[in-house]
């Protein structure tokens, strides 16, 4: 039986078998508690969740730039609230009720940010959306997460060099690291809700939206 949005079930032996270790190697991790599982009467298991988890917090942490990155520079500015404004896609002119600017210096090149606020349907429901644009060029979105109004969560999908999204037990691109990540239909739930990696911030951290949007694109070479 398939439920959806519901994480894939691994057993010891299934956890086993991808580490390529054995199987009392894993059991203790999950004793303890270094991988997170549960136990169905006296056996264990855990999620592809959990051992992404596990893989990501076993792997050396880098907050640093990869050498092959471009050069990115943060000074110290403030996002300036510049209010209501529109933009024109292919198709239809979107309103964004609220927007936030800042300028970087990347690769030695002057870059403005702009950060819009607005509603639009996602996974079967309509609910606030986040566009991040470099010079005007659309680069990332978000959607809220179906507690946004409690949390104010919000994610953002993970996509690698041949522009795939990330999938489970995919590994994480060292520039995502430093990065909360989730599967993002642990957080935007409902009809075609992905079910692949996503970043997932709070709706006031504007500097981790505008380095997912770096990443993207750098990946894209637009930067």
């Amino acid at each position: 039986m398939t439920i959806p949005n519901l994480p894939r079930i691994l057993t010891i032996e299934e956890v086993a078998e991808y580490l390529k270790t054995k199987r009392s190697v894993v059991q203790k991790e999950m004793e303890e508690g270094r991988l997170r599982g549960f136990t169905i009467g006296t056996e264990w298991r855990c999620t592809d969740v959990n051992l992404l988890e596990y893989l990501n917090k076993s792997q050396t942490m880098s907050l640093g730039i990869r050498a092959d990155n471009p050069k990115i520079e943060f000074p110290i500015t403030d996002f300036i609230e510049i209010g209501t404004f529109e933009y024109q896609w292919p198709k239809d002119k979107e309103e964004f009720d609220s927007g936030f600017e800042t300028t970087r210096n990347i690769n030695d090149h002057s870059r403005i940010f702009r950060i819009g606020f607005t509603n639009r349907e996602a996974a079967g429901q309509k609910r606030r959306r986040v566009v991040v644009f470099i010079d005007n060029i659309p680069t990332v979105e978000f959607a809220a997460g179906n507690n946004f109004e409690s949390d104010g969560l919000l994610a953002s999908v993970i996509k690698t060099g041949n522009n795939k999204q990330l999938r489970p037990l995919g590994k994480i691109p060292e520039e995502y690291r430093d990065f909360h990540i989730a599967r993002y239909d642990s957080v935007v739930q409902g009809p075609y809700a992905s079910r692949n990696m996503a970043i997932v911030v709070a709706k006031t951290d504007f500097e981790s939206m505008i380095r997912h949007a770096i990443i993207r694109a750098t990946l894209k070479e637009r930067i």
